[in-house]
Parts: C-alpha cells; structure tokens; sequence
C-alpha cells in the first residue's frame, strides 16, 4: 500500500486513530473485535514504527431500539443508518456492519473498503432435542423477522407457519428454549462467531439461497480518508468481496431493497477463474408465491470487481423482467 510505502522510505511517522463505529450487540461486538485484532495484526506486518491505535464506540440504531415491530417496518437500513451517519460527522471513522444489513443504495461519501474472509452463508432451522420434528410433513411454528425467510418457507415447505421473531442471539435462543416457537430459524455465521453450540438442539440447513452476502461482514469508510482507507484496504479478501459484490448487485438492480424476498449466492472458483451467480425471487401473481431462479457465470479475475457487479446487474435485469412479464407490466418507455 502506498501509505505504509512512502513512510518507510522517507522515515516519517504515522500517528494515528482509527475510531471504529458498531452496534453494542454481543454478535456486532464480537464481529468488531475480530475487525479490530485483524486490523492490528496488519498493521503491526506492514510496519512496526507507526503509531496506529483504534477505538470502538458503540452506536444504538432504530433495529436495536424497537424490539416489537417488523424489520421491513422500520425502514431502510435499521442497523446501519446511525452508525453511517456517525461517519459522516466525523464522530467515527470506520464501521463495522453485517454486510447484508447495509442498504444497497447508500451513501454517496461512504464506501464499502473491505470485506474479510466470509463465514457460513447458511440458514438453519433449529429445535429442541427432545421434539421429534418432520420438517417437510409437521406444522411446525416456526420463528423469524425475515421477509425473505418468510417468502421463502411458503414455497419451498408450506407445512412450516412463520410468527414474528425479533431480538438478538441469546434472546432468540431463551424463546425457542421457553416452547414460544416450535423452531427457529438463524443464520449459521453468527452462531458460528458467538461459539454457539447446537449440541442440545436438532437442526437443519434450509434449502433456501442466502440474502446478498449473509455471513459477511463489510468495513466501511469516508471515501475521502486516503489514509484510513489504505489501512482498512489490508483487511480484504478479494475472494469473498467480488462474491459479495456481484450479490448486492443483482439486488440492487431489481430494486427489491435488503428486505425484499430475494436470495443470491455468488461464488468464485480460483482455480478456473470464474465467477457464478445464482440468485432466487419470491413474488406473489394471482394470489399464489412464485418462486423464479436465475444463473450465470463469467471469467474473471479475482480482483476485477466490474465483472462481478456487470454480472450481478444481468441477473437482476432478468428476475426483474421475468416478474414484470408474469404479472403482465409492460416495461418503461424511457
């Protein structure tokens, strides 16, 4: 990086603070600490005679604050907007998201700058051990906030009933334990970072794609900061951040938004060079769930970030179209 570059050879000396904005969730802070140790550890590599220390400070977002209502009910961005605006006041100057609760029409000051190494991308359907649960035959209650989730279950198991689930982690876990909900369903990443174990429970990885880059975590900065975003540069696997990119892409294009019914999994082989997406809509036509899937590829390099959002649009552009023509919408004369 050019940064570390130049001050080696002109000997001079970096001081610097990196104020790293996050929720004070349990899940949020683990995902900072690794941020955080990641960031030390590079920097320490890069060059031992900078002075770069950081600091977390926790920020409450509306998600956080309302526990009670629907996510899709509280508006764009409801783990994120706080944290983002900090940024823009100069209050932090790097935020640590879940990558799939950052809006994909967003910021024009902020960037996504890295993407560490991805965990699961997976959603399970968790129950207690002592229930003998036939997932595809039972009804079964079952507990989310997600509206892909939601969409996704009605068609693909219809003998599963979705009832609200909110809160975090642990509190999730205690109503599934207190018999509220038959099972629940949770991201397999943060059960993963917070060393949940499921030793007590039966669970099933759910035949569902991904919402765009679930199991990500994106650090985001100033587009201005030339400094800070050399530094958080050394953070990104580029693997996983055009994987992630031509996902969010896909979504944006169709313009559903982080709550829409819309799952996508990119993934790059770096062994051949290429780049495949598959994505997943759930729309309602005729009062029935339709469920419409698309998939494509492209050679690329790893770090060529163009090709995965070109790709990522195509399939948007196609699940869009698609939708537009089974509910008989003519497309805009522009």
């Amino acid at each position: 990086m050019y940064l570390i570059y130049d001050l080696i050879i002109y000997g001079e000396k970096l001081t610097l603070n990196i104020r790293i904005g996050t929720r004070g969730s349990k899940l949020a802070m683990v995902q900072t600490n690794y941020v955080n140790e990641l960031l030390k550890k590079e920097i320490k590599n890069q060059d031992n005679d900078n002075d770069i220390g950081t600091e977390i400070i926790k920020i409450k977002t509306v998600g956080d604050k309302d526990q009670n209502k629907k996510l899709a009910d509280l508006g764009i961005g409801v783990f994120t907007k706080e944290i983002d605006k900090s940024m823009l006041l100069n209050e932090t100057d790097i935020a640590v998201h879940s990558l799939k609760d950052v809006p994909t029409l967003w910021s024009d000051e902020l960037i996504i700058r890295s993407v560490p190494p991805r965990e699961s991308h997976n959603d399970l359907l968790i129950w207690k051990k002592d229930k003998e649960l036939n997932v595809f035959q039972d009804d079964i209650i079952v507990g989310t906030s997600s509206i892909r989730r939601a969409a996704f279950l009605e068609v693909r198991y219809p003998n599963l009933k979705v009832k609200l689930l909110r809160g975090n982690v642990q509190t999730r876990m205690k109503k599934l334990e207190e018999e509220e909900y038959d099972a629940i369903i949770m991201a397999e990443a943060g059960l993963n970072r917070l060393k949940v174990s499921l030793e007590n429970y039966n669970y099933e990885v759910l035949d569902m794609l991904p919402a765009p880059a679930q199991g990500a975590i994106g650090i985001a900065t100033r587009k201005a900061d030339k400094e800070i975003n050399e530094v958080v540069e050394l953070l990104d696997d580029k693997k996983t951040h055009i994987e992630v990119l031509a996902e969010r892409s896909a979504l944006k294009e169709y313009g559903g938004g982080c709550q829409a019914p819309f799952g996508a999994l990119a993934v790059y082989d770096t062994e051949e060079n290429v780049l495949s997406l598959t994505c997943d809509l759930v729309f309602e036509a005729k009062g029935k769930k339709v469920l419409v899937s698309k998939e494509s590829f492209v050679y690329c390099d790893v770090d060529d970030f163009e090709k995965g959002i070109e790709l990522g649009k195509s399939l948007g552009k196609l699940l869009k179209d698609n939708e537009n023509e089974v509910l008989g919408i003519r497309p805009s004369q522009e």
